[in-house]
């Protein structure tokens, strides 16, 4: 009787045992991992400032609407899902399990003198059940000088001279408006200029579509006391706001 009996105890510790290795088993497989499936969510708001092209000004803030916010799901580095911000730049990720995720969306580096597009991660960890608001987040966005909506305009006028007439005693042929004249912009500290136009048969010229900054607006005229070609005629402007509209009224250009 012994002997059975302890040929029964083993079998029972030995079932046992095999219980506990199958639980721990199932209860390991069990464990979720990072991706959907849980009660936890991440939630933020996407904001959008615009610089000018080397991020020297700071142009306009505004949310940012449509634009896509990716997520990953702990060391994953591919695309676990993706949300578009709403008109308020909101966003949000639902049904997280616990762990560790990263959220990132595209913008562009503010650091760096190469115009390439990069992207914000911010990595978090969240418990079960969690609720984490990342607060705001900014996207930055670099702006060409026709990125805007400010206008600088003007009217170029034409005093032709007598040729046979000789400096300072000039005699006046005719005055009219200069017709496909040329008229350069520069944005800001650039080497070149930036546009390029010419006047319309009114004599009319405008830039527009610009971003707020500083601006030299040229043109040549001729040089009437004949020690050299041409003369510039400069017009510094500086647009404070985006939908501005600068008139430069009539500038006038001399000519044999």
């Amino acid at each position: 009787m012994f002997i059975i009996r302890t040929i029964k105890d083993r079998r029972i510790s030995l079932f046992f045992l095999v219980f506990v290795i199958i639980t721990g088993i199932t209860f390991i497989s069990c464990e979720n991992s990072e991706g959907e499936g849980g009660t936890a969510s991440i939630s933020g708001t996407l904001t959008e400032h615009f610089y000018n092209d080397d991020f020297s000004a700071l142009i306009d803030t505004a949310p940012a609407i449509d634009e896509e916010v990716f997520i990953t799901y702990g060391e994953d580095g591919t695309v676990g899902d993706r949300v578009l911000t709403s008109y308020s730049g909101q966003f949000r990720f639902d049904f997280l399990y616990p762990g560790k995720y990263t959220i990132y969306y595209r913008s562009d580096d503010s650091t760096s003198a190469v115009e390439n597009d990069w992207s914000a991660y911010h990595e978090v960890k969240l418990e079960r059940g969690e609720e984490l608001n990342l607060g705001e987040l900014v996207k930055v966005t670099a702006l060409d000088y026709n990125d805007g909506a400010a206008v600088i305009k003007g009217v170029v006028k034409k005093i032709n001279y007598l040729n046979s007439s000789v400096w300072p005693n000039l005699i006046v042929d005719y005055t009219d408006f200069a017709f496909e004249h040329e008229v350069y912009l520069t944005y800001g500290d650039h080497d070149f200029y930036d546009k390029r136009v010419r006047t319309q048969h009114n004599g009319y010229f405008e830039f527009s579509g610009l971003i707020p900054g500083e601006y030299l607006v040229f043109l040549y005229s001729e040089d009437v006391t004949r020690l050299k070609k041409h003369v510039v005629i400069k017009h510094e402007v500086t647009i404070t706001e985006p939908g501005q509209v600068v008139d430069l009224g009539e500038i006038t250009i001399e000519e044999f």
